[in-house]
């Protein structure tokens, strides 16, 4: 296995200690400081790097446990930023729930503040010689999402203009997580499950035409040390065991592959929302899919020979060696909205990860 292998790997999100749920919630109200905060961040994150060096994964994340959700590191470094709330439809397998949200729009010119994941690598890097991974929000989810019509446009002279400055941002962290000795920066779309049908709903080809060259353009071009890996989780929605896109890759595959210059794409595989592994015949030689086939959503264990099965099946389109495994999901991409599932059974899935990556690859 060469440095950025990382067949057994994980999207980065883990369920919060309720230690730590309370602790933030504590730091909101102004009982304790930022200084207690950060006490009991360091602790959970200490102890979820053990779990997950013990379960067997090739790279390790903090949790994400310094943030609120996984937009917060871009929304907490950037001016220019105001936060609306509204009810927001999840599918279950009982149907259709909706839940009280946050999203953001945008209503100045943007103005960076501090980095986007700035200390988080730091503390993870001084307790482990694992691979460190951090996630990044990937700037055409940030474009597309935080444009308001009638309002982002009285200080931005088009959508263009505002992508451009927000993968330029993103571009810029990524170089300086690179500088500090990360080995493996990932971005997160979930805005990709609006264009691959089902429950997802269709978006115009001029919006997905977009996200695709902002995110390109937050990587393209990007020198890599050796052993660096810049990943791209093709997201569905994640809260509380929930989702939101439906449909097969089909409609996105061929642009989105051939256009984002990253070297893994993580994709999710979980279940029959995603259709089958046809689309992956438009993937790049020379490029990884992380088949994220594991489910975050649930505690029930898939079997280990089912998982290889599907592996193989995948390998048809994708040598299998340029095939890696995951959950398709993180396990809390919002702090307070984890999946259904205990700390345990979290762990317990990455485990099987890990020993079904060394059944198939050593």
């Amino acid at each position: 296995m060469t440095l950025t292998d990382f067949r057994a790997d994980h999207v980065g999100s883990l369920l919060r200690p309720p230690a730590l749920l309370e602790a933030r919630r504590c730091r909101e109200d102004g009982s304790i400081s930022a200084e207690d905060l950060r006490a009991v961040e360091d602790g959970a994150i200490a102890a979820a790097v053990k779990g997950q060096q013990d379960a067997g994964l090739d790279v390790v994340t903090d949790g994400e446990f310094r943030r609120r959700d996984f937009r917060t590191g871009f929304v907490e470094a950037v001016d220019g930023l105001e936060m609306r709330s509204w009810d927001m439809p999840w599918h279950g397998r009982e149907g259709v729930t909706r839940l009280r949200s946050h999203t953001w729009v945008v209503t100045g010119r943007l103005r960076q503040r501090d980095r986007l994941a700035a200390g988080e690598a730091a503390y993870v890097r001084s307790l482990t010689s694992v691979p460190v991974k951090v996630t990044l929000i990937a700037p055409g989810f940030l474009a597309d999402r935080f444009w308001q019509d009638g309002v982002t446009d009285q200080v931005y002279a088009s959508r263009e203009e505002l992508a451009a400055q927000v993968a330029a941002i993103t571009r810029a962290e990524i170089e300086a997580l690179i500088a500090e000795g990360v080995r493996y920066v990932q971005l997160d779309n979930p805005g990709y499950g609006r264009f691959v049908g089902g429950h997802g709903g269709h978006g115009s080809a001029d919006g997905f035409g977009l996200m695709v060259d902002t995110d390109a353009a937050a990587v393209a071009g990007l020198t890599r040390p050796a052993g660096v890996t810049i990943g791209l989780h093709v997201c569905r929605g994640n809260q509380a065991s929930m989702w939101m896109g439906e449909g097969d890759y089909d409609p996105i595959a061929e642009r989105l592959f051939s256009t984002v210059p990253a070297d893994r794409f993580l994709l999710e595989y979980d279940d029959g929302r995603a259709g089958g592994f046809g689309p992956l015949r438009y993937v790049p030689a020379g490029r990884t899919v992380v088949l994220g086939l594991v489910t975050s959503k649930s505690p029930v264990l898939e079997p280990g020979d089912e998982l290889r099965r599907r592996v193989d099946s995948a390998a048809g389109l994708v040598a299998l060696d340029h095939l890696a495994l995951s959950p398709q999901c993180g396990f809390a991409s919002v702090a307070e909205g984890g999946n259904l599932l205990t700390e345990d059974e979290q762990f317990a899935k990455l485990r099987l990860v890990a020993e079904t990556a060394r059944a198939i690859w050593g």
